[in-house]
């Protein structure tokens, strides 16, 4: 039988953590980098609102760069992730971007 390293995750909010609120319009924004500590290993994100488009490799986003986030997307970012996003909004109406740190 081959060796498998699993790990399985149990994340709960960071203690002292607070979320943050992006307005995803047409200017580049980012999460602000002092927002949440060392220990925090995992942001949960939601865009809401409207769809945005992200980038994650330093390059700005447009309509015909980046990822596509639909409104209504939810889910875990690596705090890595978190930190090298950044978002620009994909059609005619602002979104909003809700993220709280967590560990595990």
């Amino acid at each position: 039988m081959a060796n498998t390293f699993t790990v399985n995750l149990y994340p709960v909010p960071t203690p002292g953590g607070i979320d943050e609120r992006l307005t995803v319009s047409t200017d580049p924004v980012s999460f602000s980098s002092t927002w949440y500590g060392e220990e925090t290993k995992f942001v949960f994100v939601n865009f809401q609102d409207a769809d945005a488009m992200v980038t994650f490799d330093a390059s700005t986003p447009s309509a015909s760069n980046g990822f596509l986030y639909e409104a209504g997307w939810k889910g875990y970012w690596s705090a890595r992730q978190a930190d090298s996003a950044i978002m620009i909004r994909a059609g005619d109406t602002d979104a909003a971007v809700q993220a709280s740190p967590f560990t595990v």
